[in-house]
């Protein structure tokens, strides 16, 4: 089923065309237009005629935009500008008649909760409690939980384009930069004990202006990143270094900024002050980054999409659904990767890798071979731009990195450091690419003729020298190409490999 969801913030409005199977959420389509709803609102009173009616046609925009895209059902929410505004209501009845259904105006708390759903749908996390900072143009919404189980919320005025009506200079001048952090002092005095005594172990943030200032913050430390910046950690004294730089300069200047885009230039620097006085408050040393939040965790509630997936299920099934939607039910890739854990586990003594690596080693055998669904050359390439833009949930962007690295490297003699990917990971993840590129590449030697006729891998190592035994129905492959696929091996683990294959004797 596809379904589009309407969602009518005080910063910007969006739409989100998603199919929707029952046990997950497919995102097709994206569109949003910035109105600053929550600024017009803190500076006026109320909503302007001249925002009422663009407002209105911007949902009617919208709203055909899903159509278009196929949706068959449109769900429509409103946020805190809406919610507050006097006259708010006259405002939402012309935007359900031009979104063609009703817009439901949802409380804070409500806002918490389906960020809270849609924020564990997206992030591997453990199963402990969690934070989830939703920053959005109108108020911050705060939630704890675990699963899919939220144990405490609340809901504050301290959206950024409300708060962005205070500010009268440009630059903002040091009085109006301490008198915001002075209002969120004010609205967290209440709730800093509780949310401390509740000890989460990690802090998700979630809206457009977190993952501005998170772009940002990764420009300035010229960090590559992939399509999405989901699971991207930023430290809070990065974003104290940003902030510091936005609010010294003007909107202009802002705006050209790396990794600035221009629609945010006028009030990230709000954004900033916001969120880091947030972070100093309650203590916390880093956030981490969320793409999904309430449209997405409206879609997972309303229809009933299951309790979020543990980390290692949600990185599992976003791999197989990139897998199947390029390879199909080709058995290559699956057989590969048995192929490489086994390899992984009787080659322990070589390498210095942990069970994460191992399960990452098992993805990139799975979508070794995908760029194939775009054309036979140059398939490394195209599977590596695959992975490096299908958004994979549960992922950071330095595993999305190797998974890109093994997949454009899983046939050649080497890594090329100048891949931007690669290039971008710390000495220690580069080192354990290597590795299990090495194993990849084995892996994919062995069942070269695409015929699972090898099963199983036993090892046995006598100095310098590994035998790997194989098993199964005879190893169907040349001499020369059974060298070429174990020469990174050789190099990179300082030994020479000579293969057995027992079906043979």
């Amino acid at each position: 089923m596809r379904t589009a969801i309407l969602d009518l913030g005080s910063n910007s409005f969006h739409v989100l065309v998603a199919e929707v199977d029952g046990h997950s959420v497919t995102p097709l389509l994206r569109e949003r237009e910035m109105l600053h709803l929550g600024r017009e609102v803190a500076r006026h009173g109320a909503i302007p005629l001249e925002q009422h009616q663009r407002a209105v046609a911007v949902v009617a925009y919208l709203s055909e935009l899903a159509r278009r895209g196929g949706a068959s059902e449109v769900l429509a929410v409103a946020t805190a500008a809406l919610r507050e505004a006097p006259g708010g209501q006259e405002v939402v009845t012309d935007l359900s008649r031009a979104a063609g259904t009703d817009v439901r105006v949802l409380d804070g708390l409500e806002e918490a909760r389906l960020s809270y759903l849609g924020v564990r749908a997206a992030v591997a996390v453990r199963d402990e409690p969690v934070l989830v900072l939703d920053l959005g143009g109108g108020s911050l919404e705060l939630a704890v939980g675990a699963g899919d189980q939220i144990t405490w919320a609340a809901s504050i005025p301290l959206g950024v384009s409300r708060l962005s009506a205070s500010i009268n200079h440009d630059p903002p001048d040091r009085p109006e930069v301490q008198a915001l952090r002075e209002v969120v002092d004010a609205e967290l005095d209440p709730l800093v004990d509780r949310i401390t005594a509740m000890a989460p172990a990690t802090t998700v943030a979630v809206g457009g202006t977190v993952r501005a200032l998170a772009r940002l913050a990764a420009a300035d430390q010229g960090q590559w990143l992939p399509a999405t910046l989901n699971q991207l950690s930023v430290d809070t004294s990065e974003l104290q270094r940003l902030r510091e730089r936005l609010v010294s300069v003007d909107t202009v200047t802002r705006g050209r900024l790396p990794g600035m885009k221009s629609s945010r230039a006028d009030h990230l620097h709000v954004a900033g002050v916001v969120l880091t006085r947030v972070l100093e408050r309650l203590g916390l040393e880093r956030i981490t980054v969320s793409d999904w939040g309430l449209r997405e965790g409206l879609l997972l509630d309303t229809y009933a999409i299951g309790t979020p997936p543990s980390a290692l299920q949600l990185r599992t099934d976003q791999v197989t659904r990139l897998r199947r939607t390029f390879s199909g039910d080709d058995p290559h890739p699956t057989h590969v990767a048995h192929l490489a854990a086994l390899l992984f586990e009787r080659t322990r003594d070589l390498h210095d890798l942990d069970a994460t690596d191992r399960e990452l080693l098992r993805h990139a055998a799975e979508l070794h071979s995908i760029g194939e669904a775009l054309a036979l050359r140059r398939q490394h390439l195209h599977g590596a731009y695959l992975v490096e833009n299908a958004e994979l949930r549960g992922f950071d962007p330095a595993e999305t990195a190797m998974l890109a690295t093994l997949v454009r490297f899983h046939r050649s003699r080497g890594i090329s450091t100048d891949h931007p990917p690669f290039a971008a990971l710390s000495p220690r993840h580069r080192r354990r690419t290597e590795q299990l590129l090495a194993i990849l590449q084995v892996a994919d030697g062995l069942d070269r003729a695409h015929d699972q006729a090898v099963t199983g891998i036993e090892a046995r190592r006598r100095d310098d020298v590994v035998e790997l035994l194989l098993t199964g129905g005879g190893l169907h492959v040349t001499p020369e190409e059974l060298a070429r696929k174990t020469r990174l091996f050789s190099r990179v683990f300082d030994v020479e490999v000579h293969l057995h294959d027992l079906a043979a004797r």
